[in-house]
């Protein structure tokens, strides 16, 4: 079978694997993106064929059609999923305080995934690692805002534009329509963008561990009950879509705010603990890492990197 616009036949295949040749030069994501429906996968084709340079006119190529690896554990070390936090951004030149980032920095730290070819994934990719027995991909990194400022559309929308980033916002219906808040408005062109996907930060941002007022395991469980269900009619009315994912207000959670997590419908949930997210990690308690205004560049290529070492006896 031959696809004349996508540059390549398939030679030959099983369930496992495809063989195409190709009719002229196309990179990894191309042959991934023509055989697999998704440019996101060009990762596990090269990897499959165990090559650095692009594949050229003439090349017979392995294609994956069951995941490559979905452990991400190698000989060598284990795979990651670095997921970054941001908060708010200024197109000053310095930040007024630690979880505000010049878009400078902001834009510097998308050139750095850009220029070294990571990816960056959205929460619904995330769920498909966990979930579904995905792989890890390479270079992958999931890049999420927290609250829902204004300074998300002013400054660092243009820049996800401009450099093509997916990024998942984590709002709370409370804040949207204030005076330093992102407008419904707003939230709805960036996700008809596909480029971001607005997701929850429960409905007043209150805590998720038990507070002075609960003065019962009832209350408790009564007042969560109500910041995850409270946000989903609210999305569903102006974007279309309930929310399936929530990243913790303050980071806190708490065995009874997983189960009512679950009971609500929510597949996912982000902590701000620093740490390392495997294929085993629980969807539940995943870890980020908090973006502030000190971190350097070189914070920055530590933070995003993914993949770690283990050392040989």
């Amino acid at each position: 079978m031959t696809d004349d616009s996508a540059g390549l036949a398939i030679i030959a295949a099983n369930d496992d694997t495809a063989l195409v040749r190709l009719e002229r030069d196309l990179s990894w994501n191309d042959v991934a993106a023509a055989v697999l429906g998704s440019p996101l996968a060009g990762w596990q084709v090269r990897e499959l064929n165990s090559e650095r340079r692009p594949p050229q006119a003439g090349d017979v190529v392995a294609v994956p059609l069951r995941p490559v690896n979905p452990t991400s554990v190698y000989p060598d070390g284990y795979r990651t999923l670095p997921i970054l936090c941001y908060h708010q951004f200024t197109h000053a030149d310095r930040a007024s305080h630690q979880l505000e980032l010049s878009a400078r920095d902001f834009e510097q730290q998308l050139q750095y995934l850009t220029d070294n070819d990571h990816q960056t994934l959205a929460m619904a990719d995330v769920e498909a690692i966990l979930a579904r027995g995905e792989p890890i991909p390479d270079k992958a990194v999931a890049l999420t805002i927290d609250d829902g400022y204004r300074s998300v559309y002013d400054v660092a929308w243009p820049l996800l534009q401009r450099y093509r980033a997916r990024a998942t916002l984590f709002i709370y219906p409370d804040f949207i329509g204030g005076g330093k808040a992102l407008s419904w408005a707003q939230l709805r062109e960036m996700a008809a963008s596909g480029l971001v996907e607005v997701q929850s930060h429960g409905m007043s941002h209150a805590s998720l561990t038990p507070l002075p007022g609960d003065n019962s395991e009832d209350a408790y469980r009564a007042r969560l009950r109500a910041e995850l269900s409270a946000p989903k009619p609210r999305f569903q009315h102006q974007l279309g879509k309930a929310p399936a994912y929530l990243s913790y207000p303050y980071g806190n959670s708490s065995e009874t705010a997983i189960e009512e997590l679950a009971r609500a419908g929510y597949r996912l949930a982000a902590t701000v603990t620093r740490g390392d997210n495997t294929v085993f990690t629980d969807p539940y308690l995943l870890h980020r890492t908090m973006i502030y205004d000190h971190h350097s560049l070189q914070d920055f290529r530590r933070f995003v990197t993914g993949f770690k070492q283990v050392p040989r006896r």
